[in-house]
């Protein structure tokens, strides 16, 4: 009788255990938004936390004919892994290469996932230097907020830098590389596919949640959003958010232009940073319901925000 009880609370332990590890599993659900084009979009809008394992950034991928070109990989190599599955799913054909848009690890921690077939792995020079000097600080940073499940992802940084447009014709799609000057965060980098119409921004586009300015040039990201207005692009894969369209990069250049210009006022005003905060959250509520997270970001990127505008002013 013992040994049977002692049996059964054995196999209920292993069975919790298993449906525990089964529960944790990454399931991604590719979103076909042009012919052989894809966004991966996250259920979650938070930053990374255990509960989303880290998960919180978009990722896309081309199939080109010729092998598949993926858009950021996500926050470590388990979501990497994840993504090569879903992107099994779709087509045999291999992951040839991955484009980086930018240094924040959210976005290229699961390069190691793909290792096996990848050939290039595109991003500008800035941001190949950034992941060499600070990987480490993101692999830790990650792991910290995920209480360990992103876990010790090892760093695969780009090989192939970008700095300057440039097209090229991976199988049968034609694609167009080109920095964003700096916009969102140093090296910024973005995809276009012309015949398509389709944009992939990384985090130089936002939707559905308020973008993070600690990094950027604020100045140079509002005189960007109209020049990628001008692309016209049916659909735009953000780096955080719903697909959206050239309405959604008017509507996030409407929000950053309130953001400097309130900023502004704080300035002209003699207010200190910290004095600025709530009178930018009051003139930016208008967006909070289209951007949460604002009260989050707002007192971190404020004071940076303050600096570039004081430069500017003075």
């Amino acid at each position: 009788m013992f040994r049977r009880l002692v049996c059964g609370i054995f196999s209920l332990t292993i069975l919790l255990a298993t449906s525990a590890a089964a529960a944790s599993e990454i399931t991604m659900q590719p979103q076909q938004v042009a012919d052989g084009i894809y966004a991966v979009i996250p259920p979650t809008r938070e930053l990374p936390n255990p509960q989303n394992r880290g998960w919180n950034s978009n990722s896309a991928f081309v199939v080109t004919g010729n092998g598949v070109l993926v858009v950021d990989t996500g926050s470590s190599t388990e979501i990497g892994d994840a993504l090569k599955t879903a992107i099994a799913g779709v087509t045999d054909q291999p992951v040839r290469w991955i484009l980086n848009t930018h240094a924040h690890g959210d976005h290229w921690l699961g390069n190691a996932a793909f290792e096996d077939t990848v050939e290039q792995i595109y991003a500008t020079q800035s941001v190949i230097d950034q992941i060499k000097s600070q990987g480490e600080n993101w692999v830790a940073s990650f792991k910290r907020l995920t209480d360990g499940a992103t876990g010790d992802s090892r760093i695969v940084p780009p090989d192939t830098p970008i700095d300057s447009r440039q097209e090229r014709l991976p199988g049968n799609k034609r694609i167009v590389l080109f920095p964003s000057g700096d916009s969102h965060s140093p090296g910024d980098l973005l995809l276009w596919l012309p015949d398509d119409r389709v944009l992939i921004s990384g985090d130089v586009i936002y939707a559905d949640r308020m973008p993070s300015t600690i990094n950027s040039n604020l100045q140079q990201w509002i005189t960007l959003l109209p020049e990628l207005e001008q692309l016209q692009p049916d659909v735009v894969i953000p780096g955080h958010g719903s697909v959206t369209d050239v309405r959604g990069i008017e509507r996030l250049h409407e929000l950053l232009s309130a953001l400097w210009q309130a900023v502004e006022e704080g300035v002209n005003n003699g207010l200190a940073a910290y004095e600025t905060v709530p009178l930018v959250r009051e003139q930016l509520s208008d967006f909070a319901d289209r951007y949460p997270g604002m009260d989050e970001k707002l007192p971190r990127d404020v004071p940076r925000v303050y600096l570039q505008v004081e430069a500017a002013t003075f």
